[in-house]
């Protein structure tokens, strides 16, 4: 169905040049060093936005699915993930010392600190879990332009990947950062004010304020990915490496995490508004269902922009974090041919992402495993952290460990849910810990 005008039309036509026109200008005059991570000087403002545009996106639709099927319990992320920052900030001042001009992706850290096996176990994870994001956002992204443009869903994918495609070949990170930075400013302005229209507390039954609606394993899961996330998000590592300085980096985590949990709790209202007009919807079309019937006349182009501004945000992020995780781990190049090799990667891994999302149209719980290897990644890293001269040999048995109990889990058949995070940390811990006893 077609339900927008001419006017959110051109809104949504605008916002599309914006995104292209600032690539081009910041390509202008722009050094090696630029595109690979914009020349490690930003400020903490930026440092914010780019942190949280990228983190953002990637939750709007799924957290929303999620309140839909847990109520106001799925909350629990953001409580976990406010544990997470507060003992990430001592590790990325720690990681900031020693990555100065050296790092550029999260495996860089096990190259140089541990050895080249774990580097390239971080890396592999690294890029499915990137690529996997890359495909869920293409598909939410395109279902939210087919759903209110009535437009065919591969074409959606098309215009979407192409127009992300376009800027990051012109200025690669130096334009994630920019167009973040204009994203995020929509973003968290539209969220805030749309979300003034759409909550209604009186509608909301108790049941679903209850903050243990969920079971328990799914209640610690949500904790859990919030609390880890930061030590395993290939793409906060970056920002981290592309910060100013500690200080920078220190003020825009706590300035980030302060804007996130705002944002949290305004897409938590909205969503438990939504799901009390329509209870039989599915949550994956929640918030596209909501938006559509519930804003009043004319907020519709806005509310558009504002989930394009999510879920493009969160895009570009993934296709330049495992081009770079390609082009850096695996190939060792003088920095000019490195930003060649990322933008074929890039332009490879998009088209490759794109027919992805034609062919598998459905994300909801593909999530999940996607987030078991953030788990995998962010609990070894956490152990180097925990336990000092920990060897490769462990490090190895933790990946390996991890991986294995999360495919385990999901061939024998209980699907892919929740449960399947605290299964990846489990059996990673149990590999790190057979690994620091199990002789050479």
């Amino acid at each position: 169905m077609n339900i927008l005008s001419n006017i959110d039309y051109f809104l949504i036509f605008f916002y599309f040049v914006v995104l292209v026109a600032t690539g081009y200008f910041l390509s202008r005059r722009q050094k090696e060093e630029d595109y690979l991570i914009a020349n490690r000087s930003l400020g903490s403002f930026l440092t914010m936005m780019t942190i949280n545009a990228s983190k953002t996106g990637s939750i709007l639709m799924i957290f929303t699915g999620m309140v839909y099927m847990w109520g106001i319990s799925a909350v629990w992320y953001f409580g976990g993930l406010l544990v997470g920052i507060l003992f990430f900030i001592p590790f990325s001042q720690k990681l900031k010392d020693i990555s100065f001009g050296k790092y550029y992706t999260l495996a860089d850290y096990f190259k140089h600190n541990f050895g080249a096996k774990s580097a390239l176990v971080a890396s592999l994870l690294t890029i499915f879990l990137m690529f996997g994001q890359l495909v869920t956002n293409l598909i939410g992204g395109a279902k939210l332009f087919s759903f209110f443009s009535g437009w065919p869903f591969w074409i959606c994918v098309i215009i979407m990947s192409s127009i992300v495609l376009s800027y990051i070949l012109m200025s690669g990170f130096k334009a994630v950062v920019g167009t973040d930075v204009i994203q995020y400013f929509a973003l968290f302005s539209l969220i805030i004010f749309l979300s003034y229209f759409l909550f209604d507390s009186s509608l909301i039954p108790k049941s679903d304020l209850n903050f243990f609606q969920a079971d328990f394993v799914s209640v610690l899961g949500f904790f859990v990915v919030g609390a880890l996330f930061p030590f395993g998000a290939p793409d906060l590592w970056q920002r981290v490496y592309s910060a100013g300085s500690k200080r920078k980096l220190k003020n825009g985590l706590i300035l980030g995490t302060i804007a996130y949990g705002i944002v949290g709790i305004c897409l938590t209202l909205t969503a438990l508004t939504v799901k009390a007009h329509f209870p039989e919807i599915d949550p994956e079309q929640a918030v596209l269902f909501g938006f559509s019937r519930l804003l009043p006349i004319g907020f519709l182009g806005l509310s558009v922009v504002l989930l394009f501004s999510a879920i493009m945000s969160s895009l570009d992020t993934y296709i330049f974090t495992a081009s770079s995780a390609i082009s850096q781990d695996f190939f060792k190049r003088p920095k000019k041919e490195t930003v060649g090799l990322i933008k074929k990667t890039a332009f490879l891994l998009t088209v490759l992402g794109a027919i992805s999302a034609i062919l598998i149209k459905n994300f909801t719980t593909s999530v999940y495993m996607f987030i078991s290897s953030v788990i995998i990644l962010a609990t070894v890293v956490v152990a180097t952290r925990i336990k000092k001269g920990l060897k490769e040999k462990t490090l190895l048995f933790g990946f390996g460990s991890g991986v294995l109990g999360a495919v385990v889990f999901t061939l024998l058949g209980r699907g892919i849910d929740p449960t399947i995070i605290v299964v990846s940390l489990v059996s990673t811990v149990v590999g790190l810990i057979i690994g620091n006893f199990f002789p050479k």
